[in-house]
């Protein structure tokens, strides 16, 4: 609890101090960074007045009174009830990542909804990197919108904020740099980015892919998501994108090359080290790879091929990349990946309430693999 003003402050409102004898000094709320506020006591009083207004937030006595929700409470019941644009739950990972984004909001937890200011989102935002603050922001937007329509609040403050910029520092791969990762690669891996490159699927979609999808000489690829991450350029939408592609002879060698002794469900498999059958794992089935594996796996591959020594860190390629080469070769061969990679803008993938069909995009893969093995 605060000290008792003495008589003569009695009159000044919170925040407001002499600054000396006839000047004054007002100390924000939120920072406890003092500024000068002049000679001028009527002034003085008249600025401190509407900067409380504007920084405090609303008492926690009046929010109880008038049944506000808190933000903790509100953006627990949003990640519950969210769904991906098709309907369908969302992804585990999906999962992960939003709560962590929500993590960095804690200190908002016990604060209604209502008494989140424009100030106190800026200082959130503007306190994280660059990608973190877009991932954030983004988050925060559909929690405040979703408020608006139920009527708790009547503006949104994050959206009211200006999107960072982020200077994207990891480079694209050349096909010379990708080559010689390939060839530093452990088989499962050479697979897995053989797959990339026909297919220009995302990481977590090649190794969810199963000998079960291939049906009738195509290849059933229902993606685990498409968002706008910032990483990826080419990603347009959240939801889920349903592409059949056609299993050609270029993709069926890969397909062949990835059959070998070991009996699992998954097109791209190992077996790990030990062999440790679901031991304390919350896999499908033992020899299921898991996504940040395979992207140290490749981290580990540039590390040993040499490829691209000008790089360090950040700048290095991950797999995900692998998908903008992709792109890049069906364009330069004069062909349109754009349904095989799931952006279908002109024939919007369909997906219809519970029970009814899910109509699938046909594509065709439109290269030949460039790498020769030895």
């Amino acid at each position: 609890m605060s000290r008792p003003r003495v008589k003569r402050n009695k009159d000044l409102p919170s925040n407001l101090y002499r600054n000396g004898v006839n000047t004054w000094k007002y100390r924000h709320p939120l920072t406890g960074v003092w500024h000068s506020m002049g000679a001028d006591k009527a002034k003085a009083i008249a600025a401190a007045r509407k900067l409380n207004d504007i920084l405090i937030p609303t008492t926690d006595l009046v929010s109880v009174v008038m049944g506000e929700v808190t933000f903790g409470e509100f953006s627990k019941k949003f990640l519950s009830e969210k769904r991906r644009k098709d309907g369908r739950q969302l992804a585990p990972n999906s999962i992960r990542t939003y709560t962590h984004s929500l993590s960095r909001c804690a200190e908002w937890d016990d604060k209604s909804l209502s008494a989140i200011t424009l100030f106190m989102t800026n200082k959130l935002l503007e306190g994280l990197p660059a990608s973190t603050s877009i991932e954030t922001r983004s988050l925060l937007v559909q929690i405040f919108d979703l408020a608006i329509s139920k009527g708790l609040v009547t503006e949104n403050p994050a959206a009211q904020t200006i999107k960072r910029f982020r200077v994207k520092q990891r480079k694209r791969h050349t096909l010379e740099g990708l080559a010689m990762i390939r060839g530093a690669s452990p088989q499962w891996l050479q697979n897995a980015i053989d797959l990339a490159m026909l297919t220009t699927q995302r990481r977590i979609d090649i190794i969810q892919m199963k000998w079960s999808d291939i049906r009738d000489d195509y290849l059933h690829v229902a993606q685990e998501k498409t968002t706008d991450d910032p990483e990826d350029e080419f990603e347009l939408l959240e939801g889920a994108g349903y592409v059949r592609i056609k299993v050609n002879n270029e993709l069926q060698k890969v397909l062949d090359r990835c059959k070998d002794n070991v009996i699992s469900p998954f097109i791209i498999h190992r077996v790990p080290k030990g062999k440790t059958k679901n031991k304390g794992q919350a896999k499908e089935h033992w020899t299921q790879l898991e996504a940040q594996y395979v992207s140290r796996e490749f981290l580990n591959a540039i590390k040993q091929s040499g490829a691209y020594p000008e790089l360090s860190g950040r700048q290095l390629p991950s797999f995900h990349e692998i998908r903008a080469l992709s792109i890049h070769l069906h364009k330069k061969a004069g062909k349109s990946a754009q349904t095989l990679a799931g952006h279908s803008t002109e024939k919007m993938t369909e997906m219809y309430a519970s029970g009814h069909e899910i109509i699938w995009n046909d594509a065709d893969i439109g290269i030949d693999l460039p790498f020769k093995d030895k």
